[in-house]
């Protein structure tokens, strides 16, 4: 959906007059606000936090006109723009604001009860399906008890939401640089 979008704006990238800052802000509002539409409720994989950092980069290449085969490293376009990659810290703050709107009951109650409840049966042969919550508990290290309390404090889940976010990019950054 949201990878037309670079596409789109090609005149804008091409255009001299325009400024790198100004083209910055505009792949952020435009085609990154496309992007996130709805990130909240995505399980990510790891192959989906590779798809998220490949579209990142591949988008700042639209903007700057590098071709593929050029065999441009990601380092060096991020020092090109004078950024680092963002798109996943993003992506991982939005879910972690999400679900302290959720736990802490301003979503009302059904969207509690739909996070919590369970459904009876039998499960299929193998390993388990990854689940929304598996990313929080993931990324924050704690159990989802721990998380429901810390959730209640809104200032102190602000401050959590930020540290595990940008501690997600960064263990996504390196992983992607060490492959």
């Amino acid at each position: 959906m949201a990878r037309p979008k670079p596409v789109e704006l090609t005149t804008i990238w091409k255009d001299k007059n325009v400024t790198s800052a100004l083209k910055i802000r505009l792949m952020k509002s435009m085609v990154w606000a496309v992007f996130q539409y709805g990130v909240e409720g995505w399980t990510l994989e790891k192959s989906d936090r590779n798809r998220i950092e490949s579209f990142e980069m591949w988008c700042w290449r639209k903007m700057l006109g590098i071709s593929w085969k050029e065999h441009r490293t990601n380092i060096s376009i991020s020092e090109e723009i004078g950024l680092e990659r963002e798109l996943m810290e993003k992506v991982a703050r939005m879910k972690l604001q999400y679900f302290g709107h959720v736990t802490s009951g301003s979503a009302g109650n059904l969207a509690l009860t739909v996070l919590e409840g369970s459904v009876d049966g039998l499960r299929h042969q193998g390993r388990p399906k990854r689940q929304w919550m598996d990313d929080i508990e993931e990324w924050s290290g704690c159990s989802y008890i721990q998380l429901k309390e810390m959730s209640q404090d809104r200032e102190q889940w602000r401050r959590k939401t930020v540290e595990w976010s940008s501690a997600v990019a960064n263990r996504h950054r390196r992983w992607s640089t060490s492959e």
